[in-house]
């Protein structure tokens, strides 16, 4: 008998066999679960009375098991699908209505914009059907190492050398890394700049700006393939509130040059680095149609897709890696490309640097020195991941045969977890893996009848 045969065999003739696949498909078929021991309580806040009890003696294995909750596809995909379909309800009702969010919001002006990074160096480029870097008439062949700043192949997107540097001593790694730590900031600058660019082109103060009009978004953070982040971001005009449309000047047009115009202003000077932080000259600015629109309209449930699909997907193959970097040594066997491994070195180094003690690079030299969320928005662009879990978990609630309604009395829940460990045994993890193939298949059938096998592709 086989290894597997083994595990296989020990986890089916397992008494609890049942009651735990049951418990592995409540949470969707998590490949990393959370192990708790302990107990909640619920007892009538006026008798005393215990109403519910929920123990981990109870339940399989003696333990309760909890998903993981990790959003990343590499760690848990089951996890991470459920997250994307979070993003996509939290983006698509902030263009469309729905959870809490009138729709109205679908006449307000929306665009869908792409902030990129400065150069830090010429960089292998995949161009379709065309070279990397063809020779320009009137610049140099050379650069200051001797080395040559063309390239004539045609390198495939997937290719380890697209986005390395074309000179290696030329690119500014310092400036590659403290931009993506310092993108927070500058975010945070954009958005105080959008207002007093508002301000500006109607002549009147800042806080006449804020008081007439708002500007809702939701972002999220993607590496391109040189390591440095961009933003892909949905801007929205509305009112003084999400319920109010925004006054007759607060155009289309206006959104977009007030989105121009901010970005161009904004600067962050860093200790240590000669050059000024600035957003990249390229900037991306399209209108976001309501409807289904067009094959070549940029629609609300292309966008919600788009950016639901980089949530789950932060990780970039031979770029970035999944997990905090514990020590200098490491840094030489990570399965990443020769740049990204200079990038993380860079990080490494500039982490002990007293002037960057706050930065903490070296927590984030997997991330390439990026210490933001992957996804963020304004308070008022949409609803929240907490109420869409809450909604959920009461949805569950309320289909659960053996609840008891609680919703007539006050009560008073105690909680007592202790973290015990996580993750499955060789054999319980092919059940689960096999749980979580069943439930999205379900899905996939499920959004084909819906849909009729149309697909929401960005």
């Amino acid at each position: 008998m086989t290894f597997t045969d083994r595990e296989i065999l020990t986890t089916a003739t397992h008494p609890d066999f049942r009651a735990w696949l049951a418990r592995i498909r409540h949470i969707g078929g998590c490949q990393h679960p959370v192990h708790l021991v302990g107990q909640s309580l619920t007892v009538d806040a006026a008798t005393g009375r215990l109403v519910h009890a929920l123990t981990s003696a109870e339940q399989p294995h003696g333990r309760l098991t909890i998903a993981c909750g990790n959003r990343r596809q590499s760690r848990c995909e089951p996890c991470a699908r459920l997250h994307q379909g979070d993003t996509y309800q939290l983006v698509v009702s902030g263009l469309a209505g729905g959870k809490g969010i009138p729709d109205t919001v679908r006449a307000h002006p929306r665009v869908f914009v792409t902030f990129t990074a400065p150069s830090f160096g010429p960089v292998h480029r995949h161009i379709a059907d065309h070279p990397c870097r063809p020779p320009r008439p009137g610049r140099g062949l050379v650069c200051t190492h001797g080395r040559p700043l063309w390239c004539l192949d045609r390198h495939p997107s997937d290719n380890p050398l697209t986005g390395s540097p074309i000179c290696g001593d030329c690119y500014d790694h310092p400036a590659a890394v403290l931009w993506n730590a310092h993108t927070r900031d500058l975010w945070q600058r954009l958005h105080r700049n959008l207002y007093e660019a508002i301000a500006t082109s109607r002549g009147i103060s800042r806080t006449a700006a804020r008081k007439s009009v708002r500007v809702a978004y939701a972002k999220v953070a993607e590496y391109q393939r040189r390591g440095s982040i961009h933003f892909h971001a949905v801007m929205r005009f509305d009112g003084p509130t999400p319920d109010t449309p925004p006054p007759a000047w607060a155009t289309l047009a206006l959104l977009t040059q007030t989105i121009r115009t901010a970005t161009r202003r904004v600067h962050l000077a860093v200790p240590g680095l000669d050059a000024i932080l600035r957003f990249g000259a390229q900037l991306d600015i399209r209108p976001i149609l309501p409807g289904n629109g067009s094959d070549d309209d940029l629609t609300e449930r292309a966008v919600a897709s788009y950016i639901a699909k980089y949530v789950t997907k932060p990780d970039v193959a031979g770029i970035t890696v999944d997990r905090p970097i514990r020590d200098a040594i490491t840094i030489s066997v990570l399965p990443v490309t020769d740049h990204a491994r200079t990038l993380i070195r860079t990080c490494w180094t500039l982490g002990g640097r007293t002037e960057y003690k706050a930065l903490n690079l070296r927590r984030w030299a997997h991330q390439l020195g990026y210490r933001g969320h992957i996804a963020s928005k304004s308070r008022a662009y949409s609803t929240s991941y907490t109420a869409l879990r809450a909604a959920r978990e009461q949805h569950r609630r309320d289909h659960n045969d053996q609840k008891e309604a609680l919703d007539d009395i006050d009560t008073i829940t105690d909680k007592h977890w202790t973290y015990t460990g996580n993750g499955h045994t060789p054999g319980q993890a092919m059940f689960a893996d096999a749980i979580a193939d069943d439930l999205q298949t379900a899905r996939e059938a499920a959004h084909e009848a819906r849909t009729g096998g149309e697909r929401d592709e960005p």
